[in-house]
């Protein structure tokens, strides 16, 4: 596998991964994978209690896939996953409770996981949970000085997805600008040590726009945050009717239509506007100096949408590379053709 200097990755259950399709990844030029499958377990990480198998189960398939030549961007446990133990959301003691955690995964996985980013997108009301903004910037703050605590080598950073601020539309802005608040509260303060900015969108899916709305996005979230950026999730649905313009009109939730609400440029949701929309967005990232890399989400189509939990939902079922089957898709092939063109990543 070659040494690309772009972080070319996917988001993965590395659980599940077979020798075909690590094959297909090494063949696609994929060598950074993104997970928050540690295995871990806060409440007896409080407890002072030893970790459960699947933590070293995880430590062992990760120490595997390194020797297959795969790096890794590991996830830090998110608000959801704090335990009441931990102390009132927001506390000084929860905020102290989460640096250790962050302290111990830095120390446990020093040798595995190359990036960290600590949380996920606390920008979005679901993944903070009950904590408010400004508890949630303390939030990120604790967990990064945690990674640095034990592993000063370690890339630290966070991730936002609310960005362009553009309150009212259906991505989740409001008037508060969340994705704005979250960033300027973490890269504008110049005691964190950080590495890079982490950003997050799915333009012509979730959002106006498509892939030309990279050149906006990215160059406008560099001048924000004076970071080099990964973008740690990007990707376009490759099945979904559209809504009609009542439904449009009336504010329905994708998932309860189980329709899209936005496309890229009239192509809609097939498989060929996927790959197309991959070989756009990687073209523009590709004249970004600023940008270190792009990871896909995601490598398969689940069996069901977690959102609502039904199969046929397109909502969060069909971004995979492979098919349910497992089975590539023409995005695959267009990733494979787009970074072996651009970024010189070939087998």
């Amino acid at each position: 596998m070659s040494k690309s200097p772009f972080m070319a990755g996917v988001a993965a259950d590395i659980s599940a991964l077979t020798g075909r399709e690590k094959e297909l990844m090494r063949d696609a030029g994929i060598q950074w994978l993104r997970t928050g499958n540690l295995g871990f377990d806060p409440q007896a990480f409080l407890r002072g209690e030893k970790q459960p198998g699947k933590f070293l189960a995880a430590k062992q398939r990760m120490a595997a896939l390194r020797r297959e030549g795969f790096r890794f961007t590991g996830i830090t446990p998110g608000p959801l996953k704090m335990p009441e133990t931990a102390g009132a959301p927001g506390s000084s003691a929860y905020l102290d409770n989460y640096r250790r955690i962050c302290a111990f995964l830095g120390e446990e996985y020093r040798e595995l996981v190359d990036y960290w980013q600590v949380a996920n997108e606390l920008d979005i009301w679901i993944f903070r949970h009950t904590l408010t903004l400004e508890q949630s910037v303390d939030f990120l703050k604790a967990g990064i000085r945690g990674v640095k605590e034990t592993n000063a080598k370690s890339k630290v950073g966070i991730n936002i997805t609310l960005f362009p601020s553009r309150p009212g539309k259906v991505d989740g802005n409001t008037e508060a600008h969340e994705g704005v608040f979250i960033a300027k509260g973490i890269y504008q303060d110049s005691g964190l040590e950080l590495d890079y900015a982490g950003f997050d969108s799915y333009p012509g899916t979730w959002r106006e726009g498509g892939a030309e709305s990279w050149n906006e996005y990215l160059d406008a979230f560099y001048a924000l945050t004076g970071k080099p950026i990964i973008i740690q999730e990007f990707g376009y649905s490759s099945a979904g009717e559209m809504m009609t313009p009542e439904e449009n009109r009336s504010g329905i939730y994708p998932c309860k239509a189980k329709k899209w609400r936005f496309s890229w440029n009239g192509k809609g949701h097939t498989p060929e506007a996927q790959a197309e929309f991959i070989e756009a967005s990687y073209r523009i990232f590709a004249q970004k100096p600023h940008v270190l890399g792009a990871t896909y989400f995601r490598w398969t189509d689940p069996e069901k949408c977690w959102q609502c939990g039904q199969a046929d939902c397109p909502v969060e079922t069909a971004w995979g590379l492979l098919d349910r089957a497992k089975k590539p898709k023409p995005s695959y092939y267009s990733y494979q053709a787009v970074l072996r063109d651009i970024l010189g990543n070939r087998k």
